[in-house]
């Protein structure tokens, strides 16, 4: 069995202010799977950071044309905006169900709602690459918490009814 992950660019957010995070120019992370069926990527990231990808594919020695699939983690360009690199690779995706049609007995993907409804992360051997799925703290409380607390509030209210 072959097995290789390597992360290809590591993602990078630019702070306008970091004190209240406010950012520009979020990128996010792109990882590199091979398995002993497919070469498989994981977001692609920006487009300004294309040189990097095919600079460390380059390091592999992985041309893009080997590349498989593209699995995206949600429909931001800073996840897909270099996906017309690689031609030959189906592009995998959770909002259009092309997710069904990925397969790759060693990768698993799944479903992880919260950054957009249609994010997905993928599983491999010991690994979890999760790019749209992990939240700075401050982020997570206010994206996910607070509403939660909204809908428990709702639901609490509507069985008084």
């Amino acid at each position: 069995m072959i097995f290789l992950l390597k992360v290809l660019y590591s993602g990078s957010v630019t702070y306008l202010d970091e004190k209240n995070n406010v950012f520009v120019a979020p990128s996010s992370s792109c990882t590199y799977i091979e398995t002993s069926e497919n070469k498989i990527i994981v977001d692609t990231s920006s487009k300004d950071k294309k040189k990097i990808i095919i600079s460390n594919l380059n390091k592999l020695d992985v041309k893009l044309k080997e590349i498989d699939y593209i699995i995206s983690s949600h429909n931001h360009n800073n996840h897909n905006g270099n996906n017309g690199l690689f031609r030959n690779a189906k592009i995998v995706k959770y909002s259009d169900g092309s997710i069904n049609d990925f397969k790759d007995p060693e990768v698993e993907i799944i479903w992880t709602p919260g950054h957009t409804f249609d994010s997905i992360s993928v599983i491999h051997e010991d690994y979890v690459v999760a790019p749209a799925a992990v939240h700075l703290k401050k982020i997570f409380y206010k994206i996910m918490i607070f509403p939660l607390q909204s809908i428990l509030k709702f639901q609490k209210n509507q069985s008084k009814e």
